[in-house]
């Protein structure tokens, strides 16, 4: 079932209806969870509950994720609950993306009003946040100011015409480097593209709404045969391809091939950048860890000129020698 998810704000006579018949079973700072069965509320699946969460519209933004992984998720664990439903246990990355999305939706009754509002906020976080360093709390708008910021000073020193960036996500990063103050043409033309579909969907919808042309949005597999005609059908490989935070979703037998896909659509310049970990991060996915040593040696083994260091991760940078 999908979790039934209240903005306070926008549905305060629910939610004072709901706070007056039943107790919750769990809270924090801006969670509050009730469970739909009265007679054991707690005993339920993750999925068939009331959530009741506390942001306000200008805090729908990217920090919702941090919130979720860090606040809700562990509300959710220590609940009693059946071991599966209908066979299948959600896992913690199926419980995280779909609180995430569910929290965006809640605050306006238009879907697509209200993934833009997230948008909006968000790209506007970027552009005003300092990057951070050394706190133990989760933020993740600042520590993607930082990684966004390294990547448009590496793409820069390539000037290049043309940018592909894999595994998108939502799409901040082509987005940021699209817009420019002022509303300049953009530096390049970018594409990007993910394997997931509806996150490709969202994307693409609000770059047509803010008529952002120098972006395009496709849903795409690395991994697949023929991924280069695929997102460039018509012209050479990009000058620069960025994967940020890509790697670590792979297993561990896949990551060479990708690595040499993501070689092949590289004209000029390769930028990887992943997450530095003691133990894969199974709220968002991660199958794997890396150090700055093991990025490095991954690129030693494909060619062109290597540099390796890190900055709010590990980065690995290669550039074919002919335009070195």
């Amino acid at each position: 079932m999908t979790p039934i998810t209240l903005s306070r704000q926008r549905h305060s006579l629910l939610v004072e209806g709901l706070a007056d018949r039943a107790q919750p079973f769990a809270s924090s700072r801006h969670f509050t969870v009730y469970g739909i069965d009265a007679d054991d509320p707690a005993a339920c699946d993750p999925f068939d509950i009331v959530l009741v969460h506390d942001f306000a519209p200008a805090e729908i933004d990217n920090n919702i994720a941090a919130h979720v992984a860090d606040e809700l998720l562990p509300l959710l664990s220590a609940a009693p609950r059946p071991d599966a439903l209908n066979g299948h246990a959600p896992t913690e990355q199926e419980l995280f993306e779909r609180f995430v999305g569910e929290i965006v939706r809640s605050v306006d009754g238009n879907e697509r009003r209200a993934w833009h509002l997230f948008y909006d906020n968000t790209l506007a976080a970027f552009r005003c946040t300092a990057p951070r360093n050394g706190s133990t709390t989760s933020d993740f708008i600042a520590d993607f100011t930082a990684i966004y910021g390294r990547v448009s000073n590496l793409v820069a020193e390539v000037e290049p015409d043309t940018m592909l960036d894999v595994a998108t996500c939502f799409g901040f990063l082509p987005l940021l480097l699209a817009t420019s103050k002022g509303g300049e043409r953009p530096p390049c033309r970018i594409v990007a593209c993910d394997l997931n579909a509806a996150l490709v969907s969202l994307a693409e919808d609000y770059a047509h709404e803010r008529q952002l042309a120098g972006v395009r949005f496709m849903q795409a597999d690395l991994l697949a045969a023929g991924i280069a005609s695929q997102l460039a059908p018509a012209t050479p490989p990009f000058d620069v391809v960025t994967a940020v935070h890509l790697l670590e979703h792979l297993a561990p037998d896949e990551t060479r091939s990708a690595m040499d896909a993501l070689w092949s659509l590289t004209r000029r310049r390769l930028i990887v950048a992943v997450p530095l970990e003691d133990v894969a991060d199974a709220r968002f996915g991660h199958l794997q860890i890396f150090t700055q040593d093991s990025l490095a040696a991954l690129g030693r083994g494909i060619g062109g000129r290597c540099r390796s260091f890190e900055d709010h991760g590990a980065w690995l940078v290669i550039d074919r020698e002919e335009h070195a």
